[in-house]
């Protein structure tokens, strides 16, 4: 090759790294305007929702999906018990879906392992027609002169590997895949029905509040209405009613916002559950949970946390996954391979330089030894990344111990906070209904008015609205309690 062909190469080569350039640096403002202001181009969008309906549509795998989870969300016209929306997590929520298919995946990946040690069979089918021309020779018998004739080979390779340890450490690896993806579906498991039954407590205490903040407006509105009479009437200034008018206003803005939080609550709900929710039950909290924090140690706790936390179980497993991962780089970095082959090549001639044709026949059997010296397979050590990725799991099961150890002890602390505040919270309520009793009995007997009655009420009802949320702000911590230690399951309550 002279130089100018070489050069011509060269300028070609140039134009080429341009063009490539110039095809991976065409996201212009302009082009990105126009995406957001007119969306995706109708023809393209029309597209790619035909192929999407075909792979929706393939009678495999594919169609029990669908019609295990391709049902629109149920609808549910009254209140919902908890019991049934834990059951309806399990069933539609999609982490809980994407981490059966990483089961599946896992399943695979072992499957595919194994069948890298079996026997490896391929077949290779060459038709090819060869043109020669003699130039010259000094084979007397070999003329000077031109052939053209085809050529058929066919070539039958088999190959058993004996000795792999790549392989093997690739075998365990998928195994312990399995393991980790199985840990990982109970790990989301628990986490679904956690933050199901959290948000269902969230919303059973704005239901409360909600109750509590519209009797309160309402006897605020009543009062305010006998206030203005007796003000007309002379019986009472103005100031008394402005401040029942600005109790009243607050009621009212408190109750709106409770409002938004209560539908926020059921919205994340229906998401959790795949189930439309208007409403939820009053919860009870069991009386043999209060002061559960008292049975515990901490340590015990913490004890309890890194045996059972399938999250941190699945973060451990990472870290054995790494260390596999690890020794099988260094078996393919350094490790000798050792393997059985054996080849069966047929070859049929039309014709030779010589001119005439033939047919032939090979089998070759033996055994093959690969020993890797230096970058073997020319793309480095694997060794070094995956020395990096096990540190990096080691690093991250530590980090995620502590915190599982750090979230332990403060609910069991949150815990100890709400039974004292409960204790508090419970002999006030007491006496604000007994206030609220003596009023009563006071104005049965004429010294008393509805209107110091209703103030007595609205605190007795305000104090019991707070104990019930206080209540169940102890059983959130109760069930975050459980999450933590790996306890969580649907009948958690019972």
């Amino acid at each position: 090759m002279n130089k100018g062909a070489i050069s011509l190469l060269a300028l070609l080569a140039g134009f080429g790294l341009a063009a490539c350039d110039g095809m991976s640096n065409k996201a212009t403002p302009e082009r990105l305007d126009g995406l957001v202001t007119n969306g995706v181009d109708g023809k393209k969008r029309e597209k790619a929702e035909g192929a999407f309906d075909k792979a929706m549509a393939r009678a495999n795998s594919i169609a029990g999906l669908n019609e295990a989870l391709g049902g629109d969300a149920t609808m549910n016209a009254g209140a919902v018990p908890l019991n049934t929306l834990l059951e309806a997590a399990l069933e539609h929520n999609s982490d809980l879906g994407r981490a059966a298919q990483d089961i599946n995946r896992a399943d695979a990946q072992r499957m595919r392992a194994i069948f890298g040690y079996l026997p490896q069979l391929s077949l290779n089918y060459t038709s090819s027609t060869v043109d020669t021309t003699v130039v010259s020779s000094d084979n007397q018998v070999f003329e000077l002169g031109t052939a053209n004739y085809p050529v058929t080979t066919m070539y039958v390779e088999m190959r058993q590997p004996l000795i792999d340890m790549s392989r093997i450490y690739g075998i365990k690896l998928g195994s312990t895949a399995r393991t980790a993806a199985e840990v990982r579906y109970i790990a989301t498991a628990q986490k679904v029905l956690f933050e199901t039954f959290d948000a269902y407590l969230v919303a059973s205490q704005s239901k409360a509040k909600i109750t509590e903040l519209k009797a309160r407006a309402e006897s605020l509105r009543r009062q305010s209405s006998a206030e203005s009479v007796l003000t007309d009437a002379g019986l009472a200034n103005d100031t008394s009613r402005r401040a029942i008018l600005t109790e009243q206003a607050r009621a009212e803005s408190d109750l709106a916002i409770e409002t938004t939080r209560y539908a926020e609550a059921l919205s994340r709900l229906s998401w959790l559950t795949g189930t439309a929710i208007s409403d939820v039950q009053k919860v009870d909290v069991p009386g043999s949970i209060m002061g559960s924090e008292r049975n515990v140690t901490a340590e015990a706790a913490k004890e309890a946390a890194r045996k059972n936390n399938p999250e941190l179980l699945s973060i451990a497993i990472g870290v054995v996954q790494a260390d596999l991962a690890r020794k099988q780089a260094i078996a393919a970095d350094f490790g000798p391979v050792v393997d059985l082959f054996m080849t069966m090549e047929t070859e049929t001639r039309e014709g030779s330089r010589f001119g005439g044709g033939s047919e032939t026949e090979e089998t070759t059997t033996g055994v093959r030894v690969t020993l890797p010296i230096f970058n073997a397979r020319g793309d480095g050590l694997r060794t070094l990344d995956a020395n990096v990725d096990l540190r990096a799991a080691i690093v991250d099961f530590h980090a995620s111990r502590r915190q599982v150890d750090t979230e332990t002890v403060m609910v069991l602390e949150r815990m100890k906070q709400l039974s004292a505040s409960i204790g508090r919270l419970s002999q006030a309520a007491s006496n604000a209904n007994a206030n609220a009793k003596t009023e009563r009995d006071r104005v049965a007997t004429g010294e008393s008015n509805e209107l110091i009655l209703a103030a007595r009420e609205r605190q007795s009802s305000e104090m019991k609205m707070e104990l019930e949320v206080q209540r169940i702000e102890y059983l959130r911590a109760w069930v975050k309690l459980q999450h933590l230690t790996g306890a969580m399951n649907k009948n958690v309550l019972r």
